[in-house]
C-alpha cells in the first residue's frame, strides 16, 4: 500500500507540473500575440503621423473639410479608454480585424458634408477593441483624427441589429460616425451593437504624446 500511494502521489505531482507548464505556455502565447498587436499598432501610428498635413495658421476650427482618399485614422473614445489606429482594408478580413478597427470600405470618408463613416472592430475576442462600447451614452464624445484634423462627434443612439442589417452603414443626410461590433460581449456574437454619433465640430488633431 505505501508503494501504491507513493506512485499515485508522483502521478499527481507530474500532472500538476504538466498543468502549470501548459498554463505558462498559453500565457506566453497570448503575451506574444499581444506584443505583436502592440507593435502593429505602433507601426500604424507612425504611418498615421506621416499623413499629417501642414494646416493653415489661424483658426483652430474648420467648417469645410472633405477627405478625398482613404488613409489611416485615429479613433479616440475617452470614456472607454479607446485610442486606436483604424486600418484601411477589407472589413471582412478576420486577420485584419484581429489587429484593430477597420473602416468599412463601402462607407463614406470623414467630412463636414453629409455622409456616414462606418468602422467595425472585435468585441468578444481576446483583444476586445470595442468591448465597452455599450457603456457609451448620448452626448459622449468620440474623436476621429485624420490628416491633421480632429472630427469631434457626439453619440446620438445605440441599438442591437441583425448581423445582416447593412442599413446602419448607409450614407446619412448629415455627417455621422457609426461604430459596429458583436453582441453580446464575451461570448460568440449573434447580433451587432451599433453606436451612431453626429459631427459637432472639426479642430486640429493633436499628435501622440
Amino acid at each position: 500500500m505505501p508503494r501504491e500511494k507513493s506512485e499515485r502521489r508522483r502521478i499527481w505531482q507530474w500532472l500538476g507540473i504538466l498543468l502549470v507548464v501548459c498554463g505558462l505556455g498559453l500565457l506566453g502565447y497570448f503575451a506574444y500575440q499581444k506584443v505583436q498587436i502592440d507593435y502593429y499598432q505602433y507601426r500604424l501610428r507612425k504611418a498615421y503621423e506621416d499623413t499629417f498635413y501642414d494646416l493653415p495658421d489661424g483658426s483652430d476650427k474648420f467648417d469645410d473639410i472633405v477627405m478625398t482618399e482613404r488613409q489611416p485614422m485615429r479613433l479616440v473614445i475617452p470614456k472607454i479608454n479607446v485610442d486606436l489606429i483604424v486600418q484601411v482594408g477589407d472589413v471582412f478580413d478576420m486577420a485584419l480585424l484581429d489587429k484593430g478597427p477597420v473602416h468599412f470600405q463601402m462607407s463614406d470618408l470623414p467630412s463636414t458634408e453629409p455622409g456616414n463613416v462606418a468602422i467595425a472592430a472585435h468585441r468578444g475576442s481576446r483583444w476586445g477593441f470595442f468591448t465597452d462600447l455599450d457603456r457609451l451614452r448620448a452626448g459622449d464624445q468620440l474623436f476621429l483624427d485624420v490628416a491633421g484634423y480632429r472630427f469631434i462627434y457626439e453619440m446620438e443612439w445605440k441599438k442591437i441589429v441583425e448581423p445582416d442589417d447593412w442599413s446602419v452603414i448607409d450614407s446619412t443626410d448629415y455627417p455621422a460616425l457609426t461604430l459596429q461590433t458583436c453582441h453580446p460581449k464575451n461570448v460568440r456574437g449573434t447580433h451587432r451593437l451599433i453606436v451612431r454619433a453626429k459631427l459637432v465640430s472639426v479642430t486640429r488633431a493633436p499628435l501622440f504624446n
